[in-house]
């Protein structure tokens, strides 16, 4: 099988911290139907896809534990500064 076309992004997990683990523990979850472990490849693909959805329009979003800021929106210079800080 040919791996042309395709281009391949490896995650890492560290095993020895609690929430990495905890992130590849539900990442690697038996399908309940199947009785076979989640396609991880397929359950990427299908998080990207969600947050693109969430990203859209005139969000700016950085990262996601920053606020979601809409350019449309006004705030008090105080809060604009509360915000600011976030990024």
């Amino acid at each position: 099988m040919s791996n042309e076309g395709r281009k391949n992004k490896p995650v890492s997990f560290n095993t020895t911290d609690e929430h990495d683990l905890a992130l590849l523990k539900h990442a690697e979850q038996i399908n309940p139907l199947t009785e076979k472990p989640r396609n991880f490849s397929k359950y990427v693909k299908r998080l990207i896809e969600e947050d693109m959805k969430r990203c859209s329009g005139s969000e700016i979003r950085i990262d996601r534990n920053e606020p979601i800021i809409h350019e449309d929106e006004t705030y008090s210079i105080e809060t604009k500064e509360a915000m600011s800080s976030f990024i």
